[in-house]
């Protein structure tokens, strides 16, 4: 170490200065760091989202506010198919609504008939259910097939969108939000306005009538104001993402309400008919004064 620091500094080796020792140490140490191998990233099944969004905007050579909303469309559009696979089985399920709608009055008769055996009831029931079920392929588990799928995938790509570095983002936006790494004033605004009017027109239900779409509709309308004012805290590249996920999502909702119409549900088969309606009522003698005969 003394020979280096008078190396360093010029100076004989006896002669060295203290403060002379502790640079050469301090070279020695960096020295050693620098042999050693460089950190190896762990392998993992997924890949980093904000590596691939980099990637993306390397190989397009697109600017960043023209990457994100590709990016999360591309990811959008290769859901679609889970889309249609569980909009198949509603359509099923709903040309077996009637016949369950039958098993579950004859369901309700048998057990004011039997009271005592509301297992067996039960049994009877499931069985049915299932029976019918089974007969038209309709399966409603698969109903929750797109939420598995797109909430992850959305979950994925909006960190990945976050962990993109501020100095690469700055100046990547347009019109009035030129820098996509700070928050506007605006676009918050903006993306909460367009997700509350897609809920009210994708989850419209009937009027006068409950219906579970009506209370997601209202329970997403009430998240939605609720966390408002989290958002303006959010940076424009975030926002970019969300404002483009709601357009595809409010489009492919009106895609498929004029491309897929769902056919008419049949009408109640006549077994379901009451057995009042079914039997002729009877025919009421009028109460008249006999003709007396001449």
């Amino acid at each position: 170490l003394r020979s280096c620091a008078a190396a360093l500094t010029g100076v004989h080796c006896t002669d060295a200065s203290p403060r002379a020792q502790d640079m050469a140490t301090t070279l020695v140490r960096l020295a050693r760091r620098a042999r050693r191998p460089p950190h190896q990233p762990t392998r993992t099944f997924i890949p980093d989202a904000t590596q691939l969004l980099i990637d993306a905007q390397a190989i397009t050579g697109l600017p960043w506010y023209a990457t994100i909303p590709c990016a999360t469309l591309a990811v959008r559009g290769a859901l679609v198919p889970a889309s249609l696979i569980a909009r198949r089985h509603g359509r099923r399920i709903n040309l077996a609504a009637p016949h369950l709608r039958k098993l579950q009055q004859l369901a309700a008769e048998r057990s004011q008939e039997r009271p005592d055996d509301k297992i067996g009831t039960a049994k009877l029931l499931t069985s049915g259910i299932n029976g019918i079920l089974k007969l038209h392929g309709a399966r409603p588990a698969f109903l929750l097939l797109p939420f598995a799928t797109t909430l992850p995938s959305m979950i994925y790509l909006a960190l990945g969108v976050r962990g993109l570095p501020e100095d690469m983002i700055a100046e990547g936006g347009c019109l009035w939000f030129p820098d996509l790494s700070v928050p506007d004033a605006y676009l918050p605004c903006v993306c909460v306005a367009a997700a509350y009017a897609n809920l009210e027109r994708q989850l419209a239900a009937p009027p006068g009538k409950a219906s579970i779409a009506g209370a997601a509709k209202n329970i997403g309308q009430l998240a939605l104001i609720a966390t408002a004012p989290i958002t303006f805290s959010l940076p424009s590249g975030f926002h970019l993402f969300w404002l483009s996920s709601t357009a595809f999502t409010a489009l492919s909702g009106e895609a498929f309400r004029v491309l897929d119409r769902p056919p008419p549900v049949p009408p109640s088969s006549p077994v379901a008919a009451s057995s009042k309606e079914a039997s002729p009522r009877p025919r009421r003698r009028r109460k008249g004064k006999k003709r007396r005969s001449s």
